[in-house]
């Protein structure tokens, strides 16, 4: 499973970062963003929870006429939910938003040296959205009627949580 998340996580790297290429209009995942950079792996620290990776951080690029930049985390599952019947189902991705929200969202130290400076004094930046996106195909689960009142549950359950099914 480990490998197979490696390669969902890979695949999805490579799926943003030919998403930031396109104009803003045709973007699936960056259309917030103006200048998107990808960084990948990196290390952020919130009080209280220790030093944690995020699979990826966007974060706009270049000069934001004085407002603070825009930045939005994502975090990969692969994981088989072929299986799980609605109510695990709703339970699990909560708890897997939640989970989220609290090492990748709200305001972030980033230690990151090259990305510090992007940020100059600041020792925190806040992140706009955290996007939970579990790999879909094969592992999609195949018991719920309703996978987007799934979703839209436990993004109202967890407000700064988008989730995907990829």
């Amino acid at each position: 499973w480990f490998a197979r998340g490696l390669g969902f996580e890979r695949d999805m790297v490579k799926l943003l970062r030919e998403d930031a290429l396109k104009p803003r209009a045709e973007r699936r995942f960056l259309g917030d963003f103006d200048n998107p950079r990808l960084e990948t792996q990196v290390g952020v620290r919130k009080p209280g929870s220790g030093l944690r990776y995020a699979d990826v951080l966007v974060i706009e690029e270049g000069g934001v006429g004085g407002h603070p930049r825009r930045v939005e985390t994502f975090s990969f599952k692969s994981r088989e939910l072929t299986l799980l019947e609605e109510g695990t189902l709703r339970r699990l991705v909560i708890e897997d938003a939640r989970e989220a929200l609290q090492k990748y969202g709200g305001r972030l130290d980033i230690r990151r040296d090259s990305l510090q400076r992007s940020f100059g004094a600041a020792d925190e930046v806040a992140v706009q959205r955290v996007r939970l996106v579990y790999e879909g195909g094969a592992l999609k689960p195949t018991k719920v009627d309703n996978l987007d009142a799934v979703v839209t549950t436990a993004e109202e359950a967890v407000p700064g949580v988008e989730v995907l099914f990829q």
